[in-house]
């Protein structure tokens, strides 16, 4: 089902494929090239999708490499005007749109050559932030496309492509349609064109696709750009089958940021009325779930917030980003330290991890296990608040093995530890309160504080540590 066009052969690749032939075989009596509208060449066939056939040209004209889609050539009237509409839609994340016409059997398009990977080749490998961004450039096309009353119908990350400077452009729009063309089409599902594992429902069905058809095919593809696996897991099933599993719940939720989850499902309903009303809205959501949140101190995980208010004032003269007085400010700790404060504010969960194990293994050499430890756990707070799990985890398990060994290296009393562990509480009450440090400071002592801190931050981590593997 997948990319179904249909089984003739176009009178224009048939001449390609002979003039490609009768060049192999010197036949030089015969046409050795295929030129459309007497001025662009076809030079290579480079795809076959949905509805038609993709070509490498050379624009004699203009002197520059172009690609031209043919296709069925259907309603003349319609062709026509969906054709002046494409060339109009003038985006900077819509494949631009050359020349168009229509000859004997076939129309076609003129589109500017994307050369940069597809979308789905983009995402391996890169962070949900980066990823979401640069889905937000393709359906800023698609909303584009909206505005001028065409639906692209075939959405798909093969169908997005990087240009030069790295911005998503949303291409290959043959079997785009204007809404006026679609009122009244009547079709079944033996007339189902584009790509199987995308497609919304309806058009399973042979029904009319409108706005809401494409927003149903973009989030299935960041759902799998982000989770790794298609939401109802679709390849080669039965059409029955597949209507079955829309009306369950998407797979692969656990992989999805947490934020991002409610914006995807309401844009993969079953029925397109419960669907975002608009490409529009549906950006605007997904926006609100990238913008920067500050760390939920206060949200108490497991008394977590209460530990790190006391880790806080016990560092005030260290503040996070610093090493403690005497150490190495260039040392690699230091750069750890400071390329993890980048990441967090970044959000960009693989530097994160990157500087964590990097400082993990400097603050061991220079005994700051301590030290380190809180900034771990400080970031596994962050993590998880926006939906990093296994990032988080990753976090967690450096706060425990940090914490252990600053546990194991202290020599403090057990009675001072639990003195401290008190002092502590009262400590953080009294900076929640606005209450002076310098008062507290005096009362307690430093080394034993540290303790305190070190030996309840390992219990608190363990915790969430299991809580979080539960929960994955």
């Amino acid at each position: 089902m997948e990319d179904s066009p249909p089984d003739a052969i176009l009178s224009i690749e048939d001449a390609f494929y002979e003039a490609r032939m009768f060049k192999a075989f010197g036949a030089d009596q015969y046409p050795q090239s295929v030129r459309i509208a007497d001025r662009f060449e076809l030079l290579d066939r480079i795809g076959k999708g949905s509805y038609g056939t993709v070509f490498l040209a050379q624009d004699h004209q203009l002197g520059r490499k172009v690609a031209v889609k043919v296709m069925p050539l259907g309603d003349l009237q319609v062709a026509e005007r969906e054709g002046k509409l494409l060339a109009e839609l003038n985006h900077p994340h819509v494949v631009r749109i050359h020349d168009y016409g229509a000859k004997d059997d076939y129309r076609y398009l003129v589109l500017e050559l994307l050369e940069g990977p597809t979308l789905g080749e983009w995402c391996q490998g890169k962070s949900p932030r980066a990823i979401v961004q640069r889905y937000l450039e393709a359906g800023e096309g698609l909303e584009a496309a909206h505005r001028q009353g065409l639906v692209h119908r075939d959405f798909k990350p093969g169908n997005v492509r990087l240009d030069g400077e790295g911005r998503a452009v949303v291409l290959d729009f043959g079997l785009a349609r204007h809404l006026d063309s679609l009122h009244g089409e009547v079709g079944s599902p033996e007339q189902v064109y584009g790509t199987y594992a995308y497609l919304p429902p309806e058009a399973l069905r042979g029904q009319r696709v409108g706005e809401q058809g494409d927003q149903f095919s973009f989030c299935v593809s960041l759902w799998e750009a982000l989770s790794g696996r298609n939401p109802f897991a679709l390849e080669g099933r039965e059409l029955e089958t597949r209507f079955r599993a829309i009306q369950e719940p998407p797979q692969g939720a656990t992989r999805i940021p947490r934020r991002l989850r409610p914006v995807l499902r309401r844009g993969l309903a079953p029925l397109p009325g419960d669907r975002w009303p608009t490409m529009t809205l549906l950006l605007e959501a997904l926006r609100e779930t990238q913008e920067s949140r500050r760390w939920p101190w206060g949200v108490g995980i497991l008394g977590l917030s209460l530990i790190l208010g006391w880790a806080g004032f016990h560092s005030l003269q260290n503040p996070p980003g610093q090493l403690p007085r005497g150490s190495d400010a260039f040392s690699k700790t230091d750069e750890a330290v400071l390329a993890l404060n980048t990441a967090l504010s970044q959000q960009d969960a693989d530097a994160v991890t990157r500087a964590l194990r990097a400082g993990s293994v400097s603050a061991r050499a220079a005994r700051l296990e301590g030290y380190f430890a809180r900034l771990a756990a400080q970031s596994a707070v962050q993590l998880e608040a926006t939906g990093e799990y296994e990032s988080a985890v990753y976090a967690w398990s450096i706060t425990i093995s940090l914490s252990r060994s600053a546990r194991a290296a202290d020599t403090a009393p057990v009675a001072a530890v639990a003195d401290a562990a008190a002092s502590a509480s009262t400590a953080a009450t009294s900076l929640a309160a606005g209450a002076g440090s310098a008062s507290i400071a005096a009362e307690t002592s430093a080394s034993a504080a540290a303790a305190a801190v070190d030996f309840t931050l390992l219990e608190t981590s363990q915790a969430n540590l299991a809580r979080l593997t539960n929960r994955l």
